[in-house]
């Protein structure tokens, strides 16, 4: 055929270029269907790696046996190769997802398992000997911790006669317990969530979440009552006291809901929890009634008359002031976040305290005690690979800053946190016209945090720890009295001004011990004292895992 000729002939062509672009789209669907196998494989192995990675969590001891029998279980051939990698994960948004997960040999609380295995391939055949594509996917798990701890508890023991006092003054009303009931108070342990059900049920709320109920309008008496309702199942005689302090209650503010106390975390939003040891948040009855009543004195001063209740001293008054929490922070708090804060309320405390010895029948003492916050929070929970006695909680705290002030200060301004007080030089005693004038003041403490470590047994015992700035050893009434400045103005008359400071010094350094006693029992009653902070963790959960990448 002529070569023109070839060329009039078009209908060859065509099918020339038919066959051809089918060659291509053959190709080109071959390549689809592949591609989508090996997609669909690759997902598939992800879902077993994510199985996998959960199972081998649940116990790391056996964390490649766990996760081999997963694979098998989900039906991969034989000669899927599954690798598992101990290490740490910290969920630190600073870092990157993909370096939050550290290898760490034998250890750690995350664990990351490694699929690789091979996808078939049927057009691909055509150009991959083996006719299988290898594909590779991993997961990691990490263990599910949370850490319950809370600060400012340093109840050990109480007399009655001040405590009544403090809580009459809390609670508008009058407070009469026994050293018994007391006693039975601090014993007394609630689990939290039971007290926050008994709560919801009191307020009569359906439906409702732990934080909704902690929400909830509610006064003293209610919260009271609840606490009440949670403890008659273990302690008759702490119970009948709790309903007491209810009734002298009644007289309290609004509480503007529970959350100002108490911040449950992750179990929040959960409207019930299956109670179980992880779930476990261990609170002193004692130390969660003061709370609920500081939060609720709408007041916020409470005037104790001591008189001559103090031995050592003729007469005592005392004038407590509660500031708010600062940033709104809880008194406990359920968490995993190293980034939330708990702290104290800001307290001041002044004492006008009368004394007197020989020719000085009165020295007048007055004492004012600037309690400002501590700090806590979480700083690392491990728990243990061998068990739940190796798991740990570590904690940092940074006492807060205070003073020991002999001075005059306006009793009306006790209250108002947002201005400093400046005590003025007070008239400590008065001969004739002459009279004796003094001023001193200790500071105390900085911002420095300290890490203190939590053991099981310290958790299961609900051990309180106490830290403290290094200067705190000097934060007496006896060193602040014994650097006083006393000074004698007597217009201008002959008098023996040393005698006479001498004389009213032996006066302050015989009180000084049972006014150190008296600040001591106040601030422990309150959960604070200068200089130191006092922490607890309430509960530890160990257990789960969750899929973090």
């Amino acid at each position: 055929m002529h070569a023109s000729a070839f060329i009039r002939a078009e209908a060859g062509g065509v099918s020339v270029l038919t066959g051809m672009s089918f060659l291509v789209l053959l190709g080109f669907s071959g390549f689809a269907v592949d591609l989508g196998s090996v997609y669909l494989e690759s997902r598939r192995l992800q879902g077993s790696a994510d199985l996998a990675a959960l199972a081998a969590m649940q116990n790391p001891v056996q964390a490649e046996a766990l996760a081999t029998a997963t694979v098998a279980a989900n039906q991969w051939p034989h000669d899927t190769r599954v690798r598992v990698v101990h290490g740490t994960y910290a969920p630190d948004r600073s870092v990157r997802p993909a370096e939050r997960f550290r290898p760490m040999p034998g250890g750690g609380n995350a664990v990351r398992v490694e699929l690789t295995t091979s996808a078939p391939l049927y057009f691909g055949r055509l150009f991959v000997p083996r006719g299988r594509m290898t594909i590779r996917r991993e997961a990691t798990a990490a263990e599910t911790q949370l850490a319950s701890f809370q600060i400012g508890t340093r109840l050990l023991s109480l007399q009655g006669g001040v405590a009544n006092q403090v809580l009459s003054g809390l609670t508008g009303s009058s407070v009469n317990l026994s050293v018994m009931d007391y006693n039975a108070l601090l014993r007394a342990n609630v689990n939290v969530l039971e007290y926050v059900e008994a709560l919801r049920t009191r307020l009569d709320i359906e439906a409702a979440s732990y934080n909704e109920t902690l929400d909830a309008s509610a006064d003293a008496p209610v919260a009271l009552e609840a606490l009440a309702d949670v403890v008659a199942e273990t302690d008759e005689r702490a119970e009948r006291a709790l309903r007491a302090m209810a009734r002298a209650s009644e007289r309290s503010g609004p509480l503007r809901g529970l959350s100002n106390v108490l911040d449950l975390g992750p179990y929040g939003a959960q409207d019930h929890a299956t109670q179980s040891a992880d779930t476990g948040i261990q609170v002193g009855a004692m130390d969660l009634a003061t709370a609920i009543l500081q939060v609720a004195n709408g007041s916020r001063q409470v005037q104790l008359d001591l008189g001559a209740g103090v031995p050592g001293l003729t007469s005592t008054k005392v004038w407590l002031a509660i500031g708010e929490r600062p940033n709104n922070s809880p008194w406990l708090t359920v968490t995993n976040d190293n980034d939330i804060v708990i702290r104290t309320a800001q307290t001041r405390l002044y004492i006008e305290a009368n004394a007197g010895a020989g020719s000085l029948a009165n020295v007048r003492i007055p004492i004012l005690v600037e309690l400002a916050s501590g700090q806590a929070r979480l700083e690392d929970i491990n728990c243990g690979w061998g068990g739940s006695n190796n798991r740990t909680v570590s904690l940092g705290v940074s006492p807060g800053i205070g003073s020991l002030m002999l001075g005059e200060v306006s009793i009306s301004r006790l209250n108002n946190f947002r201005s400093n007080l400046s005590p003025d030089p007070a008239q400590l005693a008065r001969i004739g016209i002459a009279r004796v004038e003094g001023e001193g003041r200790i500071d105390i403490g900085g911002q420095q945090w300290s890490t203190v470590r939590f053991n099981n047994s310290d958790i299961e015992r609900s051990t309180v720890k106490t830290v403290s700035t290094g200067d705190a050893a000097r934060a007496t009434v006896s060193t602040l009295l014994g650097q006083t400045n006393l000074t004698v103005r007597a217009a201008g008359l002959g008098l023996n001004t040393t005698a006479l400071t001498s004389a009213v010094g032996d006066v302050l350094s015989s009180a000084a011990g049972p006014l150190d006693s008296l600040i001591n029992g106040l601030s422990d009653l309150l959960g604070v004292r200068l200089g130191e902070a006092d922490v607890r963790v309430n509960g530890v959960r160990c257990g789960g895992a969750a899929l973090v990448a």
